[in-house]
Formats: structure tokens, C-alpha cells, sequence
């Protein structure tokens, strides 16, 4: 019995790795901000015949992760793989509003407390969640966490100005990402960024290059399928390999 929680996923990308991991015989936590939100997205699932369970967890809300922590265990008893999807950009941040998506792209409109926020939602908020599934993690015979990066969060290949925010956040989650796994190692759990690839979901857009399910699938066969301990810590693609820092 392997047990999975995927943040931010009652749409897109998240709503396609509980998909995908229920039919690989996972019992999938599929949490949401909203309960609605939660209940309407797995039920979806549990029709297709995949055990889901709604939750409702928001990923900067240290009372509720912890309430979340102690069902799991209750329930149980470990978590084998934890994927941190939740995340946002300057698009989904502003939902419309140019005025405020410049304050997080453009140097003459932008705004700090735009991009702390930003970091705290992509960069520390994946941290804390898995600092707070640690002890169920490392009951796991191989416990895993995935956290949802961006190509935009390298530095190397940046070669252009703008998009402060969102570029940031994928950065620092990197150098987070990167310290977790030196903490995590005594517990045997590994911990890696991914670059889902250009995925068509909200932030995508309907042009990019993968499906939800192409992208998920990949990481699946690419990484969580592969990856072990002394790969913790790393940057890597949809495909497998690293991707430069």
C-alpha cells in the first residue's frame, strides 16, 4: 500500500498526478484550499474507480498542515511520496489585472511585497510542508518528495530582463530544495526539483508542448520511478537529466 499527497490538486497538473498515481495503485491525498473545490475534483477521480481522498490543506496555513499530518498518521500511518504542486505565477497571481501582473514582471512597477509573496508560496511553503510530513515520510521504506519547479528558476539560462517574481521563487525553491535534502538524508528521504516541462494548464497555456498527462507521466517514468538517495537534492527534467542551475 503506498500512500501520495499532491498539493494543489484539484485542477491541471495536480489534478492529473492524483490521476495518474491512482492508477498506479497509489491511495492519493488530493488537497485544495476549498472544500468544494476538493470533494468536486475527487469525486471525478473516484468514479474513474481510484481511491482519493479530499482534503482540505492551504499550503501556508502551519495549523492546518498539521491537522492534516496527524489524520494521515491516524489513517495510515505513513506517506510514501509527497508532490508539492501548489504554486503560482504572475498570470493566476493577478487574474486579469495588468496593473498588478506588472508589479510582479516589470522593474519599473515592481512591488517587494509582490515577490515575497511569491517566494513564500513557490520557495518556503514546500519547505514547511515537508518539514511537516517528515516523520511519516521516513516511515515510508522510500519516501519521496517532488517539488514542482520551473525552467525559468535557472539562472544560466536567463537571458532576458523581466518576470522578477515567479523566476525568484523557482530560484530560491531550488537553493531551499537543495538544503532540505542534506536534512532529509539521515531519514533515507529524497527530495528533487522538477522541470515539468511547458505544460498546457493555466499557466501554459493552451500552445505549450505537453499535455498534463504527458507531463506527469514522464516524471513518473523519468523520476519517481528512478530517482534514489544520492540523487537528493538535485534540479532535474521531465526527462531525467539535470537541468543547469
Amino acid at each position: 500500500m503506498k500512500i501520495a499527497l499532491v498539493t494543489g490538486a484539484y485542477k491541471g497538473l495536480g489534478f492529473e498526478w492524483c490521476r495518474q498515481l491512482g492508477k498506479l495503485g497509489y491511495k492519493v491525498l488530493l488537497t485544495a484550499r476549498k472544500t468544494e473545490n476538493a470533494i468536486e475534483s475527487a469525486n471525478i477521480l473516484i468514479a474513474e474507480g481510484l481511491e482519493i481522498y479530499p482534503i482540505v490543506m492551504e499550503v501556508t496555513d502551519h495549523a492546518q498542515i498539521g491537522e492534516v499530518v496527524r489524520w494521515v498518521e491516524e489513517k495510515f500511518g505513513k506517506l510514501d511520496l509527497l508532490i508539492n504542486n501548489a504554486g503560482i505565477n504572475s498570470g493566476t497571481r493577478a487574474r486579469g489585472n495588468k496593473e498588478l501582473q506588472n508589479k510582479n514582471l516589470s522593474l519599473e512597477s515592481l512591488e517587494p511585497n509582490e515577490v515575497l509573496n511569491m517566494i513564500n508560496i513557490n520557495a518556503i511553503a514546500p519547505i514547511i510542508v515537508a518539514r511537516h510530513f517528515r516523520y511519516l515520510l521516513a516511515k515510508s521504506e522510500s519516501g519521496k518528495i517532488i517539488n514542482i519547479g520551473s525552467w525559468l528558476g535557472s539562472i544560466s539560462i536567463k537571458k532576458s530582463g523581466g518576470n522578477y517574481s515567479y523566476a525568484v521563487s523557482k530560484s530560491a525553491l531550488n537553493m531551499m530544495n537543495k538544503a532540505l535534502a542534506y536534512d532529509l538524508a539521515e531519514d533515507n528521504i529524497i527530495s528533487v526539483v522538477v522541470n515539468p516541462g511547458w505544460v498546457q494548464t493555466d499557466m501554459g497555456g493552451g500552445k505549450a508542448q505537453f499535455t498534463t498527462e504527458q507531463s506527469v507521466l514522464n516524471l513518473i517514468e523519468n523520476v519517481v520511478n528512478k530517482i534514489e538517495l544520492n540523487d537528493s537534492g538535485k534540479f532535474l527534467n521531465f526527462d531525467g537529466t539535470e537541468h543547469p542551475w
